[in-house]
């Protein structure tokens, strides 16, 4: 399978959007240990919301959008799945059906043998019915 080409969108998706995710969570985690080992940290813990806040807005969209992608994707492959699923199970149908008949008929078709003479009383039969008919029609 072919590698899909990155468009513009997806390479500025890919900077931008992966760098404010981990500035919001270095922020975040950076934080957590500075107040875990100095709780002195905690008098400017406004700031750190305040910036935490500032980053996290893009951050959230940036994230909601990557999973509504995600989401969106694994719909498609999943629509996939089942046209091929549904496909498989016909093919399975139809092979069941053959090997059916196959079984019940192992040589292909059955010859007939028939009797030529019995062959020949049809055809004159049919030749006597034509002859009726065409004679009908010439009364009329």
């Amino acid at each position: 399978m072919a590698k899909p080409k990155r468009t513009n969108n997806d390479w500025m998706m890919q900077r931008t959007g992966l760098l404010i995710v981990y500035a919001w969570v270095l922020l975040a985690v950076g934080f957590f240990v500075l107040t875990a080992w100095d709780p002195s940290y905690l008098d400017s813990s406004e700031d750190y919301v305040s910036i935490l806040a500032i980053i996290g807005g893009p951050a959230l969209l940036i994230v909601t959008k990557i999973i509504e992608t995600w989401n969106q994707e694994k719909g498609a492959e999943l629509q996939d799945y089942e046209a091929q699923a549904s496909h498989e199970r016909d093919m399975d149908a139809i092979r069941v059906r053959h090997q059916a008949d196959m079984e019940r008929n192992p040589h292909g078709h059955q010859e007939t043998h028939e009797d030529p003479s019995h062959i020949n009383m049809i055809v004159n039969e049919i030749e006597s019915l034509r002859d009726e008919i065409d004679n009908l029609r010439k009364k009329k």
